[in-house]
């Protein structure tokens, strides 16, 4: 597995349309691979200023398109083996993390099948989240996450009219690794729904306690 950092130009315009429609990010980070493979985990960073695209993928990419399309031509980022950090989950670590991701559940409508819906208040993020948890290998305690930021994704599809809404809340805080396995998946599958979009991926770096 390999983890990635494109630095964006987001000064340039061609960057700025593919911050708000995330499926021209998508476009450009399946072109990053010379063969086809299982969906890639992304998500948009700012770091210290700068935005970065962010990249899970179990092959290598070439980041030189995403550079020459939306980056710095004579950066084209880092590309570093991931397998390093998996190797030290340990049961019962405790790591900080952030994770980008598409709160929902389902409303029924009597015996018609539910119709996905966002959570847009706090609360029901941070009870979503929670629940994932308990599936994905990990813990967190009470006030241990919060929700950094939240709101709507709205664009269209190449040759697509409809307009397409995503809900993202931003995650942070601290976890508690309980299933190693899991969670390892995790780190690796992501969280939730729409992860072609930039939704799903934890990153987490160890904490001290």
């Amino acid at each position: 597995m390999y983890i990635s950092r494109v630095p964006l130009d987001v000064s340039r315009r061609k960057t700025q349309i593919a911050l708000v429609s995330p499926n021209k990010i998508h476009g450009a980070v399946e072109e990053a691979f010379s063969e086809k493979q299982d969906r890639n985990l992304w998500r948009i960073d700012i770091l210290k200023g700068r935005t970065y695209l962010l990249i899970i993928s179990a092959m290598k990419p070439d980041l030189s398109r995403i550079a020459v399309q939306f980056g710095f031509e004579e950066d084209w980022g880092e590309t570093k083996e991931y397998d390093g950090l998996l190797k030290r989950i340990d049961k019962g670590s405790a790591w900080h993390f952030r994770l980008a991701a598409n709160p929902v559940h389902s409303v029924k409508d009597g015996e018609k099948r539910g119709k996905v819906t966002a959570h847009t208040s706090e609360k029901y993020q941070l009870e979503w989240l929670n629940r994932q948890a308990a599936k994905k290998g990990f813990r967190i305690l009470p006030d241990g996450a919060y929700v950094v930021e939240s709101g709507w994704k709205i664009f269209k599809k190449a040759n697509f009219q409809q307009k397409v809404r995503i809900f993202e809340a931003v995650y942070e805080g601290t976890l508690y690794v309980e299933d190693v396995d899991a969670f390892r998946d995790t780190l690796v599958s992501g969280i939730g729904r729409e992860k072609a979009y930039g939704m799903g991926l934890l990153t987490v770096v160890k904490a001290e306690v």
